[in-house]
């Protein structure tokens, strides 16, 4: 028997040969932008007692076993719903590795196990599932939204960690010198995410891409239209320690929610049922004898009254106004009010708080200690964030040819090796070749864009000049093509903005009201920008309503471009057509330029040619493909792409797809 298969490292009995075809392929040119992997053919396996023992003896209907994820998907634990480890071999060398699927169970006379095996990509990809960038944990990073925290966020730009960058949410400025707290959300690093994929989904990479400068500046800002956590508790404050003449009992907010004003307090939010705890503590010093009546209010309508009527000279009272089930309808009021025969009381401490029979969303103010993981871009898939982020650097993704469950990434720049492989005596001259000019196989246009998204500045862009803020629009000028192949991130583009006169740049990510003069703030499209501090700017304020919390000469910046000032590199894949900052220069290192211009350059030139012919390849050439190797035929230099419909029983060609390396 030539054949040997290994699932999570236990050798399944086979009665033959397998007698089927794997496919490898590294960059199907033919098919613009898809990331491919390793794949097989079916797979039949007999059923005999050890490989039914091997795969949990799934063929028994009556079987319901209990399986652990984080346990070899083997033997009592097996899980035809997840991949397990394969290795296949042929004459003891290796020819296959990834993860084996078990697509049907077949009774026919004898039982036997139809199966796939798939590169350690498509088994990477099949672990991230349906997860979701909100199902990864950073609460280790949770912090009061404050301006310590904010600025000293500034000075730690490296990879990890939160930061707070500047950018106008709308509502945040009136002057756009001086900014809001609000103007400054959690952003997470792209860096910290990918790893966080990774652990999570037990695969290990050689990614070396992410020991860069570059990629340990690169943030994931907010996108939320207002930064809230999950909490039971709607709206929280306590009764100031303070001598007062008011009739509504002064308080300090801690949590806003939807609710606005102190006391009285408005509803914002839709119609809800409340618990009330409303618990002030009173000192009495005054002048005997001292009537007073203590309300809580909905509106113009009593719903608790305490009253007091104090003898003695000198007393602390606990007050209770708590209601419980209240509710209120948008737009209602609340508020604590005494009356009393005496100027002045003086109010200890006590609470006044709200709190919902269901956990709700609810705003973090000032202060409050953010939530960093419901501050993560929602409803985004991991796989999807992984996919684009190989579409933004044109990352070539292999699986490691020697250990289980790692992958090899690298950009297409840096993907190739400079070694040669000689394969002209393992050409099949019998059968035929097909050499196709690109021109034949690809189209006139490749448009590289980011997403679509509807803030003001990106929207007005797009109607002005019919493409995206920092789109590229790349003409093979191939006469017989007509065709668009599009390569288009999950991000939005951002754009940038500097009001006249002023020093500093930020992204502007709001809406205008239809007549232009209303700043509407939104929950915007996912965004990927580059992060650093930028330094000696005039004095600004940061502010808490009205209250100036810092005044810094600095701000954390977050833009497309690493600076706005003395920009190098650009996160666009090409020079907007219009900017709305000032700027002496202007990089022409952006994403296409650094990514894929060479790239397209060698499948577009007019030399380009596509081959597509058989060759011999022993288990030993399987075993040992490089695809960062050039191949060389009769004296040309290829990139190998695909080694297709490979059979290692057959003793037979098989078909691979090169394409011309064009040395200029």
């Amino acid at each position: 028997m030539r054949t040997e298969i290994y699932i999570e490292n236990q050798r399944l009995d086979l009665t033959d040969d397998i007698d089927t075809e794997f496919s490898y392929t590294i960059d199907d040119i033919q098919d613009f932008g898809s990331k491919n992997t390793s794949f097989s053919k079916t797979i039949k396996i007999a059923g005999n007692a050890n490989n039914n023992a091997i795969f949990g003896f799934i063929f028994d209907l009556n079987n319901a076993n209990f399986t652990d994820d984080d346990s070899p998907n083997v033997g009592v634990n097996f899980n035809a719903s997840k991949f397990a480890q394969c290795r296949i071999f042929i004459d003891n060398i290796q020819i296959f590795k990834g993860v084996l699927r078990v697509l049907e169970i077949v009774q026919d006379k004898a039982l036997f196990y139809e199966c796939s095996v798939v590169g350690d990509l498509g088994g990477f990809m099949s672990s991230l599932g349906n997860k979701k960038l909100e199902d990864l944990d950073f609460s280790a990073y949770n912090t009061a939204w404050n301006f310590t925290n904010i600025t000293n966020s500034w000075d730690n730009i490296n990879g990890s960690g939160v930061f707070f960058p500047l950018i106008d949410y709308g509502q945040v400025s009136t002057d756009k010198i001086s900014f809001n707290y609000r103007a400054f959300r959690p952003a997470l690093y792209v860096k910290e995410i990918l790893n966080k994929i990774k652990e999570d989904s037990g695969y290990t990479w050689d990614f070396p891409l992410l020991d860069t400068a570059l990629m340990n500046r690169l943030v994931i800002p907010n996108n939320q239209r207002i930064v809230n956590k999950i909490s039971n508790v709607a709206f929280n404050s306590n009764f100031n320690t303070t001598l007062s003449t008011s009739q509504f009992l002064p308080i300090t907010v801690t949590t806003a929610g939807s609710f606005t004003g102190s006391n009285p307090i408005t509803y914002t939010g839709t119609s809800n049922r409340f618990n009330i705890k409303c618990t002030p503590v009173l000192q009495v010093k005054s002048p005997l004898p001292v009537n007073a009546s203590f309300y809580l209010y909905q509106g113009g309508t009593i719903l608790k009254q305490v009253d007091l009527y104090i003898t003695n000279g000198f007393a602390v009272y606990n007050l209770d106004l708590s209601v419980d089930n209240v509710l209120l309808n948008t737009g209602q009021q609340l508020s604590v009010q005494v009356s009393t025969n005496v100027n002045q009381y003086q109010l200890f401490s006590g609470q006044f708080e709200l709190r919902t029979s269901v956990s709700t969303e609810v705003a973090v103010i000032y202060n409050e200690v953010l939530d960093i993981n419901f501050c993560i871009p929602r409803g985004i898939f991991q796989r999807d964030f992984f996919l684009s982020i190989c579409k933004m650097f044109n990352l070539y993704v292999y699986d490691d040819p020697v250990d289980s469950k790692k992958l090899v990434i690298k950009p297409y720049v840096d993907f190739y090796s400079g070694q040669i492989q000689d394969w002209t005596l393992k050409v099949d001259r019998n059968k035929p070749w097909s050499i196709k000019p690109m021109s034949e196989v690809k189209a006139r246009y490749y448009q590289f864009k980011y997403k679509q998204d509807s803030d003001y500045y990106a929207d007005n862009y797009r109607k002005k000049f019919n493409e995206g803020y920092g789109d590229n629009i790349y003409d093979t000028s191939f006469d017989f093509a007509k065709d668009t192949e599009t390569t288009e991130l999950m991000f939005a583009p951002t754009v940038l903005y500097q009001l006249d006169g002023t020093d500093k740049a930020y992204p502007a990510i709001y809406k205008l009201s239809s007549s232009g003069t209303t700043e509407d703030i939104m929950d915007s499209v996912i965004r990927i920008l580059q992060a650093k501090k930028i330094t000696s700017r005039t004095t600004y304020a940061i502010k808490n309503g009205s209250t100036t919390v810092g005044s810094p000469t600095s701000y954390g910046y977050a833009g497309h471009l690493d600076d706005p000032f003395t920009p190098t590199n650009d996160l666009n894949f090409g020079a907007p057509k219009e900017i709305y900052f000032t700027a002496t220069s202007y990089p022409t290192t952006n994403l296409f330029n650094a990514y894929y211009s060479e790239y397209m350059a060698e499948i577009t030139d007019k030399d380009s040619k596509l081959l597509t012919c058989n060759a011999l390849l022993s288990a030993y050439d399987i075993s040992s493909l490089d695809f960062s190797k050039f191949v060389y035929i009769d004296n040309v230099l290829y990139r190998l792409n695909v080694v297709e419909s490979y059979n290692p029983i057959n003793y037979s060609t098989t078909q691979i797809n090169l394409l011309k390396v064009i040395d200029k």
